[in-house]
């Protein structure tokens, strides 16, 4: 039980340090998201205009996309799944690292396809972008534990 403890301790004041250094941090993820998903959407057929007047936002066919509410998001999302992995004991650095990587990619691409689901929805009305766009905003919040789960399910379980 004290481990447990431990880890829950260790996890929120990651959590606390990690936020405190994703603020400036975060507008820069922004800016490289928006960038992402500038190209993303030209393959699409969307030729976007970046505007980085405030918030990061594209402007396409009339309509600008910004990202003041995703960047909520994206702060809530990134924080805990690093947190939980440093957090997480009994793991070897290599390892630790390449949890990391792939953890942060795979939210990274989810954050490029809610962001440019956007753009089907609001330019064209399409309902699938819609859905998708539904399910991201819902299955956000649980994909940084689904993540460290499935990245770490050896370290959490133990011999069990």
């Amino acid at each position: 039980m004290k481990d447990k403890v431990n880890f829950l301790i260790k996890f929120l004041i990651l959590t606390i340090v990690l936020f405190i250094i994703w603020i400036p941090l975060g507008k820069i993820y922004l800016l490289l998201l928006a960038g992402v998903s500038k190209y993303v959407l030209l393959v699409m057929g969307y030729h976007a205009t970046l505007s980085v007047d405030g918030a990061p936002a594209l402007i396409c066919r009339g309509y600008l996309i910004g990202m003041e509410e995703y960047a909520h998001l994206v702060n809530y999302n990134s924080i805990p799944l690093v947190a939980l992995i440093i957090a997480t004991p009994n793991i070897e650095l290599n390892r630790r690292i390449k949890m990391l990587l792939i953890g942060v990619s795979v939210l990274f691409c989810m954050h490029v396809i809610d962001f440019v689901a956007h753009f089907p929805m609001i330019c064209s009305g399409s309902g699938i972008a819609e859905a998708v766009v539904i399910f991201m905003a819902v299955g956000e919040v649980a994909v940084p534990f689904v993540l460290w789960f499935v990245l770490a399910y050896k370290e959490i379980l133990g011999n069990e």
